[in-house]
């Protein structure tokens, strides 16, 4: 069934029961009359004017309880939202005065019994009442997701900690940000609300330092500089992410390479100033320079360069080639505290299998 919208952005006609609170721009068409004085018009037109300009996703997640953005974004992305009758598969989708949304079927937020889980394997670097900065090792998921239901970090965290951030969503308590399931490093974790919401503004404006290191294939020219595109999903396995000429998000990497293996590798920095999704694998991979173990993103010259005829120890090869997760971990985080203000600064050392990597490395 559709509903008849209001003369407003905010709108939303659900087909099936949606727990959505009236909208508060709802109560501002209600208060834009003739009735009111001119002063107080002004100042509703103003307040329409701010709304009329959100992306369809913030308007949708700040509107409907339950949901995060991530699943607001995927229900846009699947095509169940139209505006004035028109599939919108944008999430960022500029909304207007009279505009009217429709959901076209039901997205029930999935609530997921969180069970804890003392097994899953993370150290803590450092804790405080507000937040806790974690270790995380390669092969854990940071939270349940599709085909990853237990033994995450999320799991871990419930098992030692009784409260977390809600942060919108009952499969992430405290996850304020996540890694890759196969890089390892640091994470913030927030304990309650406000910390979860101050840091999650942090990386919004991209105040937060974060720093990688990796081992990636072949010799940067130049050695350090800055990789600038956008990226968004690949159109031909909608499982990886690519590098696109205008469509997605802009995504800005530094990188300075650290140290030169024989010409044929190298151990490289790179510092993230947006954070997409596999930024660094997709950047270093379009660069033509993939990291050492990433089955997903693979340059075209990987073999050509492990075939160097000059390398003579062939086990030390068959240990590169089949190095069993990309080479990248999250090595430095830096931001500030929502509470004290203070510059929290924390470092990880390369873990056990990346530094026989580089011993490996340092004998071909």
């Amino acid at each position: 069934m559709t509903l008849d919208p209001l003369d407003l952005v905010g709108v939303i006609a659900p087909q099936a029961s949606i727990p959505v609170e009236e909208a508060s721009v709802s109560k501002i068409t209600l208060a834009y009359s003739s009735e009111s004085s001119e002063a107080e018009n002004a100042s509703v037109a103003d307040t329409i004017t701010r709304v009329a300009r959100a992306r369809l996703d913030k308007f949708l997640t700040s509107e409907l309880h339950g949901y995060s953005r991530s699943k607001v974004q995927a229900m846009i992305e699947s095509g169940n939202v139209s505006v004035n009758g028109v599939i919108v598969l944008n999430a960022n989708h500029l909304l207007k005065i009279h505009d009217g949304i429709t959901i076209s079927s039901v997205f029930v937020p999935e609530v997921y019994d969180l069970d804890p889980d003392e097994n899953v394997d993370f150290s803590i670097l450092y804790e405080d009442n507000d937040l806790i900065v974690v270790n995380k090792p390669a092969g854990v998921v940071v939270h349940p997701g599709a085909g990853n239901q237990h033994h995450t970090l999320a799991n871990g965290l419930a098992y030692h900690y009784e409260s977390l951030s809600s942060g919108g969503d009952s499969a992430r308590p405290g996850i304020v940000h996540r890694i890759d399931k196969d890089t390892s490093g640091i994470l913030v974790v927030a304990k309650n609300d406000y910390t979860h919401e101050k840091l999650a503004e942090q990386f919004k404006i991209h105040s937060i330092k974060r720093k990688y290191i990796c081992f990636c294939y072949g010799v940067i020219n130049p050695r350090c500089g800055k990789i600038e595109t956008f990226i968004s999903r690949d159109r031909n396995n909608r499982m990886k992410m690519a590098v696109s000429n205008s469509d997605g998000k802009l995504a800005i990497s530094m990188y300075r390479t650290l140290k030169i293996f024989s010409n044929l590798v190298s151990k490289v920095e790179c510092e993230l100033h947006t954070g997409r999704t596999h930024q660094i694998r997709v950047h270093m991979t379009y660069i033509g320079h993939s990291l050492i173990g990433d089955s997903t993103y693979r340059s075209k010259n990987c073999n050509r360069i492990l075939a160097e005829p000059t390398i003579q120890d062939k086990t030390r090869i068959s240990y590169i080639r089949n190095f069993p997760r990309q080479a990248l971990h999250a090595y430095l985080l830096e931001f500030t505290h929502p509470r004290s203000q203070e510059l929290m600064h924390f470092e990880s050392e390369l873990p056990d299998d990346m530094q026989e990597l580089e011993k490996i490395l340092d004998g071909i």
